[in-house]
């Protein structure tokens, strides 16, 4: 989730004397609680840094997921980043559309941006099937081709559309100003673009 325009009164918690006066993870820590990003994975262990003057930076994990959050508050250039391959806490499920939409709001509630770029990176199913076979062995003109060249060469020619990611739902108080579903030879992209509702 990719935001630009973001709200000056909720990015006061990024300078310092915001949320706190305190340089590193102590006023990472505040700035958590402070903006409601603790609550976005609550369960989560997270190490989190407030910058003088301004800025915030997050690195969280929670089972074998990883999130990260980085934001620039200064009102002509502001922009933050959140990043994450944590799949189900707090019924968020980056599975279905109703997960990602939830999730996205809740991003967007914190930051309060006046544009998001949104995209979901899944691996095709049958791309993770040939590359997680370890006793994977192609012949090819009578030569064993077991070789990684060989397995993304398998990988290039199957077409399944197995594992798309789900569409993306309205985002509460944005409009949809693009949608696109990419497919490539081993993943799929969707993207979205949205700005806030005037």
């Amino acid at each position: 989730i990719l935001m630009t325009g973001l709200d000056p009164d909720r990015m006061q918690a990024m300078y310092m004397g915001g949320a706190s006066s305190l340089e590193g993870s102590l006023g990472g820590k505040a700035v958590e609680r402070a903006t409601g990003i603790a609550d976005i994975y609550p369960n989560s262990a997270s190490d989190s840094y407030l910058f003088t003057p301004c800025g915030f930076s997050l690195n969280g994990l929670q089972g074998d997921g990883y999130y990260t959050i980085h934001v620039t508050p200064e009102p002509h250039c502001s922009y933050a980043s959140f990043e994450t391959t944590v799949s189900s806490d707090c019924a968020i499920d980056l599975n279905s559309a109703a997960g990602v939409k939830k999730l996205v709001e809740q991003v967007t509630t914190v930051f309060g941006p006046r544009s998001v770029t949104v995209t979901v990176f899944r691996a095709r199913e049958d791309a993770v099937a040939v590359l997680a076979g370890s006793e994977l062995s192609v012949e090819v003109d009578g030569v064993d081709k077991n070789s990684v060249l060989a397995k993304t060469a398998l990988m290039s020619a199957v077409t399944s559309d197995d594992n798309v990611p789900p569409a993306f739902a309205q985002v509460a108080g944005y409009k949809t100003v693009d949608r696109v579903l990419y497919e490539f030879d081993h993943y799929w992209l969707r993207y979205a673009y949205y700005v806030k509702a005037a």
